[in-house]
């Protein structure tokens, strides 16, 4: 079981900030939406989940032996990266699947439940290479010498 406990820290702490950045989204359009468009919201949103998301991997799940900042710096050099394969896999994954012709007729939710279920594989793949990128160099341990 203690094999299991940070993996599944990570995915809990994953979820929360998936529900933060939601939650995020949802007030920034209800309260700002007539002046502020959908990209700069998702960036906003994204910000304070990643934000939020660090701390948690860092307080809870990893602790690595890094000074605070050099493990903020070396977590957004993989988020980075990671928003903008993640934003090219769905593209594709969205073209090859014709997902946009085929939700074009259907209702604002039943396309939105689909394009969720096409996100799927994508998302729990990137969320596996971050945790592995995120324990053996965003919060690597320090090994003591041996004396």
């Amino acid at each position: 079981m203690k094999k299991a406990r940070q993996p599944i820290l990570y995915a809990l702490c994953s979820i929360a900030s998936f529900l933060l950045e939601y939650a995020v989204l949802f007030c920034l359009e209800y309260f700002f939406g007539s002046w502020l468009s959908e990209a700069p919201q998702k960036v906003i949103a994204r910000a304070i989940s990643s934000f939020f998301n660090f701390n948690m991997n860092n307080w809870l799940v990893f602790r690595g032996s890094e000074t605070y900042w050099r493990k903020l710096v070396k977590y957004y050099c993989l988020v980075i990266p990671s928003m903008l394969i993640s934003a090219g896999l769905l593209s594709l994954v969205a073209k090859w699947t014709r997902i946009d012709e085929i939700t074009a007729s259907y209702s604002r939710g039943k396309a939105a439940a689909l394009h969720t279920l096409i996100n799927a594989p994508v998302d729990v793949a990137m969320a596996v290479v971050n945790f592995l990128v995120q324990k053996y160099w965003v919060f690597t341990r320090k090994k003591k010498a041996e004396e």
